[in-house]
């Protein structure tokens, strides 16, 4: 069921061609662009960056805006009247944007290794980072659906996480200052430094990203609507 809602998803998806540029060709241009024009001796930001696009657009703005239009074309009421639960829906919704996610993140590594980026000291940390991002942007893609009326409102509302994320990403790559893992980006960016040899605190970084999620998920509980918004 969870498949079959997921492949429906994924096509309607497609035929959106500004969901698709968004979700598709903006993270993987900029993350190409990104290992092109980076020095050497900045493959962890060039990493961090790729990642934070990945996550920003592709889990967290796509689950957002698909999940807005889903609901006030009643397609999620509809889906509801059928066999399937409340959770295999929401699932079923939210899967595809979290597997293309997942599936850019590997073609950036594999890109940023062809164009000369070291192998990771720790991959721990860094499979830590991509899947914690992944799931921390997911939850908060549907917490942000529940405030957000119509799927051209999403622009903005999404606005304010997606800045904390890059913020939060580009601070950890440039200072020690604690509070840098305060935002949701400081934990995928200090992790992935520790993947390459970095110092960082790798347990605070897990922290944040853990809170985030958990925070994401408690204001889904909250936020999050099935019934169109008037």
């Amino acid at each position: 069921m969870i498949t079959a809602l997921g492949v429906a998803e994924l096509k309607m998806l497609l035929r959106n061609r500004t969901a698709a540029a968004l979700a598709f060709a903006m993270p993987l241009a900029a993350g190409v662009w990104f290992a092109a024009s980076i020095g050497p001796e900045g493959w962890p930001v060039v990493v961090a960056l790729q990642l934070l696009g990945s996550m920003g657009f592709t889990a967290y703005v796509t689950i957002t805006t698909s999940l807005t239009s889903r609901r006030q074309d009643l397609y999620l009421k509809r889906l509801r009247t059928g066999v399937a639960s409340d959770a295999v829906v929401l699932t079923g919704v939210v899967l595809p944007p979290v597997l293309l996610a997942l599936a850019q993140v590997a073609v950036l590594l594999v890109v940023s290794l062809v164009a000369g980026a070291p192998l990771p000291d720790h991959p721990g940390a860094l499979l830590l980072a991509v899947v914690g991002g992944v799931l921390m942007s997911a939850a908060a893609g549907v917490a942000t659906s529940g405030v957000t009326s119509t799927a051209e409102l999403a622009q903005i509302t999404t606005g304010p996480f997606f800045l904390a994320l890059v913020v939060g990403g580009l601070w950890a790559t440039a200072s020690s200052d604690l509070r840098r893992l305060l935002l949701p980006g400081g934990g995928v960016a200090e992790l992935v430094r520790v993947a390459w040899g970095g110092d960082g605190r790798p347990e605070l970084a897990a922290l944040s990203l853990l809170a985030w999620t958990v925070a994401g998920c408690a204001l889904s509980v909250r936020l999050f609507r099935w019934d169109a918004r008037t």
